[in-house]
């Protein structure tokens, strides 16, 4: 006889974490019923929250609208879907900055040490999907002028946990107004408000 496991509400699970993968399978998740039942817990600037947590990559949901004018860089590739609403992936191409419609249903691959902007509007819903980072790699939080696209600061730490540390990193620069503003043409980089709609 084949035994059925039954998940148990998803507000009585926590993300699935690198101890869970070492010790036992977990049952599927609803995931627009872990959306829901977590809404609360979203928050600019970045809106986002692990669902897993694992040894080898994290899958985290990001919902809109969020409140950033960064870009992100790392030494490992990242998995875009967009489960609900239209986003944009803003990446630094040389010396300029080239956007890309990631629309509901689709998915957006970025490559390793590619610096990224994901601009995400209200009432939409994106999965990310990211390699754990081994300890020592580094991560960037990189701030371009909005007036001239020079680089403003580049912002490299230790990211043990991206939840917590990145947007702090983002709230650190917003509040200094000298690290804020643009050494090639003196425009102080403001800090954003939610994304409206497109």
């Amino acid at each position: 006889m084949v035994q059925v496991a039954e998940a148990p509400p998803a507000a009585a699970r926590k993300p699935f974490s690198a101890e869970d993968a070492r010790s036992s399978v977990l049952p599927p998740i609803n995931l627009q019923r872990w959306i829901e039942e977590n809404r609360h817990l979203f928050k600019p600037p970045v809106s986002n929250r692990y669902l897993y947590d694992g040894r080898d990559f994290f899958v985290m949901v990001i919902v809109g609208p969020n409140a950033r004018n960064d870009f992100h860089l790392v030494n490992s590739e990242e998995y875009f879907y967009q489960l609900k609403g239209d986003i944009k992936v803003r990446i630094r191409e040389g010396d300029h900055i080239v956007d890309h419609l990631v629309r509901e249903g689709e998915t957006f691959f970025v490559p390793a040490n590619v610096a990224h902007a994901p601009v995400r509007p209200p009432d939409t819903i994106g999965v990310v999907v990211e390699k754990r980072r081994p300890a020592g790699e580094r991560e960037h939080v990189i701030f371009y002028c909005d007036k001239c696209e020079a680089l403003v600061e580049d912002i490299d730490f230790d990211c043990g946990d991206i939840v917590q540390h990145f947007s702090q990193a983002m709230l650190d620069f917003w509040s200094d107004d000298a690290r804020r503003t643009c050494k090639q043409c003196g425009h102080k980089v403001a800090k954003p408000e939610p994304v409206k709609p497109f």
